[in-house]
């Protein structure tokens, strides 16, 4: 026998079985493995057919079920108006059913009807396990099933039971790849697909098949899929004539359409035209599609909209007998129509009338303000307890302890005394002006409130005299609650958070002084400067009313959006503070700040409430990853850590300076996600985070786990220096709503593609929408 040493493989052999090794060595991303139709269960091995690589499909795995299942989570999924299941959550919806159709009815069952009652439940309560599935949906879930497990068994027929008809040993066991079907239910079914009986239906519907005219070229897509991307480039709330899905369910690739298909199409596109006209009789399923196609509707399906659409549904005709109407009673009818067209006039008229009121009502409040003509109401942190009224500037104890203020039992001899010891605390409405807070530099802003500099006012606080060139501030509000206070009083203050209602001395070269221009104008020209404000082109068409509210009453009244943030969205209670400037901002397209993605945070977990999510994502407040070597962020974002579950996603918004980055914590990965083209590394920040993670991680008992740092370089980058913060909230928005949570393979190759400014106005109007609820 001959040596193989001298065989040599060419160079090229060796290279195409490294790309194939290579190949089937990368991971799959979600995307692939929901477009695979089969899988394969934790317990049990299915051989379904994938993609193929090298002429054979071989058995895949959808990982991202099995995981999710495992865990106790669901994969949430939505509908359509038919009731059809609908996004890309449905494809793995379908694939799972074809799976447990494949996998737990035996094949040697004769037909659908005839599998057992309690065996279908079952398959209807391991989809309700893995799925958000409506109650109402079991039908369709079975029926599905149903549709499967007959393509499944056809499938078995035409490929390994038909061609080896009289060869006994090819029949023998089921093919290797789908050995679960077991043997014995194997036999039973060779027999009966072997018979003279079965073959002769086999080639009487084989026929039957053959003479079909009209075949879609939709694929996996289907109907469902057509219609999705046909409504992205239709209005809202339009609707789709069937006819039109048909004809388009027929196109190819380059647009035209097959021979045989191409008269229908004249014919819909002629009856279109005449149907918006006014020209074409409507009448139940009689339609478009059925007059072009000259065959009346199958009184079970409705063709041009997917499976599992009733007609009844679809054409929403009632199951009695139609009744004959008569002109009396059409008129009738006509009447009562124009009727309820009239009330819903008055309506409409009187809804424009009460907003009118509303709003001549903010220009008087204006007008009184700018005229000084009416007593001043402190806008801030003011609560009142039956008959009285409580200002939290006097001091912080009587803000947090209401009933102290609201005794009537005095202790005349105490009284006295601390009356002696007190300090002058004089009004707002005396000498006070409002102004801005700021720590370290003029630039970081961190609250808002009154300055109090005149003579007459005590140079003490707290029994602490004030040093030379600081002032007196009441604290009206934080903008970043954790920065601390330059002079922290002991240890009952020293935060901001912790100062709101109460006087504290500040740098007076700290304190940015709001000038009150009280210009005197007229009710009319205010009215007209509000109606006549000229809107900045990057402003969107639903966004208008708030940007001209911001440019007039807001900017006269120094009037601010305000909100109480509870503990659940950012671990501690924040009371959220947007500014003039910010709205203006956020609606001239301009930089925005850490309040503007803070709202839009609270924005998300509101929808993430909705969704029955919240168990999945967590929000970091970005006020509090300011300076983040300060002692008090490890300890805050390790807190937040701990709640909810250890897979539990939290997201990050982070300015190193001038520039917003998203950093993602999941379990034990960090992701830092930068718009900028080429992403810099921020030292500080990273290693505060690699910290917060590994104490969390020493506190559960995990310390043999080591946080990894990722950058994600194929995120969207930003084209300008101003688009940071709105990539930063698109990214969020992208990530909670990806059914998949594929961000870290999806982004992970480098890309240069950015976001299209119609993408950042959504979420610019949804942060705009959530502020005008909060007005």
């Amino acid at each position: 026998m001959g040596s193989k040493k001298g065989i040599r493989k060419s160079p090229r052999g060796k290279k195409l079985k490294r790309k194939a090794d290579l190949e089937t060595s990368q991971p799959e991303t979600d995307e692939v493995l929901e477009e695979k139709e089969e899988f394969v269960s934790a317990n049990t091995i299915t051989s379904t057919e994938s993609v193929k690589t090298r002429g054979k499909r071989n058995v895949v795995a959808l990982y991202k079920v099995l995981v999710k299942k495992a865990l106790g989570k669901k994969f949430k999924v939505s509908y359509t108006e038919t009731g059809n299941p609908n996004g890309r959550i449905r494809h793995t919806l379908q694939s799972y059913i074809g799976m447990l159709a494949r996998t737990k009815v035996p094949i040697n069952i004769v037909s659908w009807p005839e599998v057992d009652g309690d065996l279908k439940d079952k398959l209807w309560l391991d989809v309700q396990e893995t799925f958000k599935v409506a109650p109402e949906s079991k039908k369709l879930v079975l029926t599905s099933a149903g549709t499967k497990w007959r393509a499944f068994k056809t499938m078995l027929t035409r490929k390994y039971v038909l061609p080896y008809l009289g060869k006994k040993k090819k029949l023998r066991k089921p093919p290797s790849q789908y050995n679960f079907v077991g043997r014995e239910p194997w036999k039973d079914f060779v027999k009966e697909r072997t018979t003279e009986k079965f073959l002769q239906l086999h080639n009487e519907q084989s026929e039957r098949v053959k003479k079909r005219k009209y075949h879609h070229r939709l694929s996996r897509k289907g109907y469902i899929g057509l219609e999705e991307e046909l409504r992205k480039t239709l209005p809202e709330g339009e609707v789709i004539d069937r006819a039109i899905m048909w004809k388009k369910a027929r196109q190819r690739k380059d647009g035209d359409i097959d021979e045989e298909a191409r008269g229908v199409a004249t014919k819909i596109d002629d009856l279109l035209e005449k149907k918006s006209k006014g020209e074409l009789e409507i009448s139940g399923s009689s339609d478009v599609l059925s007059q072009a196609l000259e065959t009346p509707e199958h009184s079970g399906r409705v063709r041009g909209v997917g499976g599992f659409v009733n007609p009844s549904t679809y054409f929403k005709m009632p199951k009695q007998k139609r009744i004959r109407i008569t002109k009396a009673e059409l008129l009738a009818r006509d009447r009562e129509r124009d009727r309820e067209l009239e009330e819903t006039k008055k309506m409409l008229a009187a809804q424009q009338a009460r907003t009118e009121e509303r709003l001549h009502k903010k220009i008087a409040q204006l007008e009184a303000l700018i005229t000084g003509k009416t007593p001043y109401t402190s806008p801030l942190n003011v609560h009142v307890v039956g008959e009285n009224t409580i200002s939290p500037i006097s001091d912080k104890g009587s803000f947090q302890d209401i009933r102290r203020n609201t005794s009537n039992i005095l202790d005349e001899p105490k009284v006295k005394q601390e009356v002696d010891d007190c300090e002058v605390v004089p009004p707002p409405t005396e000498m006070g002006g409002t102004c801005e807070l700021a720590v370290d530099t003029i630039s970081n802003i961190v609250a808002f409130g009154t300055v109090f500099d005149e003579e007459d006012v005590s140079r003490v606080i707290h029994g602490v005299p004030m040093k030379e060139g600081c002032v007196r501030v009441s604290v009206d509000g934080a903008i970043q609650e954790e920065a601390r206070l330059p002079f922290p009083v002991g240890d009952e203050m020293e935060l901001v958070g912790q100062a709101v209602g109460s006087h504290v001395a500040w740098p007076e070269e700290l304190v940015i002084r709001r000038v009150n221009k009280k210009k005197k104008r007229k009710m009319d020209f205010v009215k007209q400067l509000f109606d006549k404000a000229e809107l900045n082109p990057f402003v969107p068409k639903r966004c208008k009313l708030l940007y001209k509210h911001a440019k007039t009453i807001m900017s006269q009244t120094n009037e601010s959006i305000r909100t109480m943030l509870d503990d659940s969205v950012f671990g501690v209670q924040k009371q959220l503070f947007i500014l003039t400037e910010n709205v203006i901002d956020l609606l001239e397209m301009n930089k925005i700040g850490q309040g503007v993605i803070a709202a839009y945070m609270a924005n998300l977990h509101e929808t993430l409430r909705e969704r029955d999510e919240l168990d999945t994502f967590g929000f970091i407040d970005p006020a509090a990853t300011y300076m983040c070597e300060r002692s008090e962020f490890v300890p805050y974002l390790v807190n937040r850590l701990k709640e909810g579950k250890g897979d539990r996603i939290f997201l990050m918004a982070y300015n190193p300076g001038e520039h917003w980055i998203l950093t993602i914590i999941w379990e034990d990965e960090i992701y830092i996600v930068d718009p900028l083209p080429k992403p810099v590394h921020y030292k500080p920040w990273e290693n505060a985070v690699i910290n917060a993670v590994k104490t969390y991680n020493a506190e559960k008992g995990r310390v043999t786990k080591v946080p990894k740092l990722k950058l994600l370089p194929g995120a969207p980058k930003q084209p300008g220096g101003v688009e940071c913060g709105y990539y930063v909230m698109r990214y969020m928005k992208d990530i909670i709503n990806d059914d998949t949570l594929s961000f870290s393979t999806k982004w992970a190759v480098k890309d240069r593609k950015g976001y299209t400014q119609q993408q950042l106005d959504e979420v610019r109007i949804e942060v705009a929408d959530y502020l005008q609820t909060l007005l």
